[in-house]
């Protein structure tokens, strides 16, 4: 609420107000502040979120459904593809919402990797490039994961973001490490390098994710005894 000494004090712009939907703060004034019913004369809400509350409305219109205010404080995060509420996403004056387009875990992630990549620029690295639409993942190794990202996605008309990835040893080889993942997950390959998230997958790239490469090994054990046991079935079949 405005009050006398801010008036005397300073001029309508000069202070600042928390928008009720998105929470950004912004200065005191019409040109960030619709007409609404609030003692100033003012909408609670910036902006921004206004002209949201406007599409948000039309579109539900057209879709037939109902128009509701949770759908204001929640958004979906394009690299994880989760629904988080805004809280969970950085402020961007670029963004129509005010907030960024991924959320801060993603964005927090994205920054840790790109910073391990600088630091050891000739390493080798396996990683994770997921279709956020059809939740395939593509097993790749190389020595910059956002350049092969960047070619991917040029290509492709999904969203695709890195999923996890971890810096291989000098005893180990990276190509050596997707060739085995390949091999564990052939039958669940759907083309071109993708393969299809199943949970044995998705258990081993939580694991990575949290930085937990032995238990990860230890995880694919089991697949690649049955694997070795299957091989040795075959050939003494065939003998």
């Amino acid at each position: 609420m405005r009050s006398v000494i801010q008036e005397e004090l300073f001029g309508p712009e000069q202070y600042t107000r928390l928008c009720s939907f998105c929470r950004g703060e912004f200065p005191r004034s019409a040109e960030f502040f619709p007409d609404g019913r609030c003692n100033d004369g003012m909408a609670s809400f910036c902006r921004k979120c206004a002209h949201l509350r406007v599409q948000l409305k039309s579109s539900a219109k057209k879709m037939g459904t109902k128009f509701s205010q949770a759908s204001l404080l929640e958004k979906v995060c394009k690299d994880c593809g989760e629904r988080k509420p805004l809280r969970e996403f950085y402020m961007s004056s670029h963004s129509q919402d005010g907030k960024t387009s991924s959320c801060k875990n993603c964005i927090d992630e994205n920054y840790d990797l790109k910073q391990k990549r600088k630091h050891h620029p000739d390493g080798e690295s396996v990683y994770f490039i997921q279709d956020s639409r059809n939740k395939r993942v593509k097993i790749s190794s190389g020595s910059n994961p956002y350049l092969d990202l960047e070619n991917l996605q040029q290509g492709s008309s999904e969203t695709l973001h890195i999923l996890a990835s971890f810096e291989t040893s000098h005893e180990e080889s990276a190509d050596n490490i997707v060739s085995t993942l390949q091999s564990l997950f052939q039958t669940h390959h759907s083309g071109n390098g993708w393969f299809d998230m199943v949970p044995s997958l998705a258990q081993y790239i939580s694991l990575i994710k949290h930085g937990d490469s032995e238990k990860a090994k230890l995880l694919l054990s089991p697949i690649e005894n049955s694997g070795n046991n299957s091989l040795s079935k075959t050939v003494s079949k065939g003998v």
